[in-house]
């Protein structure tokens, strides 16, 4: 058999090719031990962060108790509890802060708007009884239920302790939802609500009409006197708190929302100013100060606002502020006080735009 010669070039070329594997071994082992550092650390800082969670619940149920709920609801609760990352990393980034308002605006679709026409067709007389008997119009109950759960239909799968426990033990807005916990359990523990039913969005909020857990407790209503307040079937208790919700900020049925206005050139700039130097305002009102001065439709005429189309306002006497769109496209929207009860829902122009926006829609109200 003839041997394989190696010559003095294939032989440096093998060494050279050993060294090369060899360090490669080597750089691959170093990378592991590293990557395995890394993991270990990593694992590390996770068992203290949940250390820390679990000492922060142990606090939580020691004040519940205090509070009157109950050991056996607080231990069938709270070791189902779980830290949620993801949660925090959704609040800050909810679409209210980082859309635009003509992107946020478009949830006011054809398809919400047609769907927010069936409900009122299909259970209007049902919409319209528990309305009235809040005094609040039909159409925004509806275009609430369009904007929050799409009439219903958006599946509300989170573990509502998960996500309220996480955003209390977060610093941002701790307190808040620890009193929002606080509700929860007291939910349960009054036998309200079952555990298994308390499923939530990752905002922590319950039901087809998404209220947080400290307002079912005070503004939930039974509507068809069932004994029950249902916030997560289609029906009376939904409609009725929705409505009961609006009445409890000042809601007024004689009045609507506001209208889509045009600016004069350079209206974006020289509008503005603050709540202070405008016309006194009702408790409600006076919390929302970013909403900047309130004004007469006739002094809001004079300094060259319009309707969309360009023509005069109306002339009736009603209280307005201005809230300006997006910057370049001169659009703005004059509110009523009854704006001030849509952000006592959710205090963000946009939403209480799109709720506003929804129910003209749906009622086929185009001025």
């Amino acid at each position: 058999m003839k041997k394989l010669q190696f010559g003095k070039s294939n032989h440096t070329l093998l060494i050279g090719t050993l060294a090369l594997a060899i360090s490669s071994i080597q750089s691959l082992a170093q990378d592991t031990t590293n990557t395995t550092a890394a993991s270990t650390t990593e694992t590390t800082t996770e068992v203290e962060n949940r250390a820390a969670f679990q000492a922060w619940l142990a606090e939580f149920r020691t004040e519940a108790l205090g509070k009157g709920i109950s050991a056996t609801t607080l231990d069938a609760i709270i070791p189902t509890i779980e830290e949620q990352r993801r949660v925090i990393e959704a609040d800050r980034n909810q679409a209210e802060f980082v859309e635009t308002y003509a992107r946020y605006l478009e949830r006011v679709s054809p398809r919400r708007i047609e769907m927010g026409r069936q409900l009122l067709a299909e259970q209007g007389d049902m919409i319209t009884a528990a309305s009235e008997a809040h005094g609040v119009q039909p159409r925004f109950v509806a275009a609430i239920l369009g904007m929050e759960s799409n009439y219903g239909t958006f599946p509300i799968t989170e573990p509502l302790f998960n996500v309220i426990a996480t955003l209390a033990y977060d610093s941002r807005r701790g307190s808040q939802f620890r009193t929002q916990l606080f509700a929860a359990f007291e939910i349960v523990d009054k036998g309200y609500a079952t555990p298994e039913m308390m499923k939530s969005s990752w905002a922590g909020a319950l039901g087809a009409p998404q209220f947080m857990p400290d307002s079912y407790l005070r503004l939930a209503v039974d509507q068809d006197g069932d004994g029950q307040r249902d916030l997560w079937n289609m029906g009376p208790d939904v409609i009725g708190s929705v409505a009961n919700y609006l009445k409890s900020s000042g809601w007024q049925n004689s009045q609507t929302w506001g209208r889509v206005v045009s600016l004069p050139p350079g209206g974006e700039q020289s509008l503005p100013a603050p709540q202070s130097t405008g016309i006194p305002l009702d408790a409600t009102c006076r919390r929302y100060e970013t909403l900047g001065v309130w004004r007469n439709l006739q002094d809001w005429q004079v300094l060259g606002v319009r309707k969309a189309d360009g023509s005069d306002l109306p002339t009736r006497s009603i209280q307005a502020a201005l809230i300006i769109g997006d910057e370049g496209d001169d659009k703005g929207y004059l509110v009523y006080r009854n704006f001030c009860s849509l952000m006592r829902y959710n205090p963000s122009f946009k939403y209480a735009l799109g709720v506003s926006l929804l129910s003209d829609a749906i009622a086929g109200i185009e001025d």
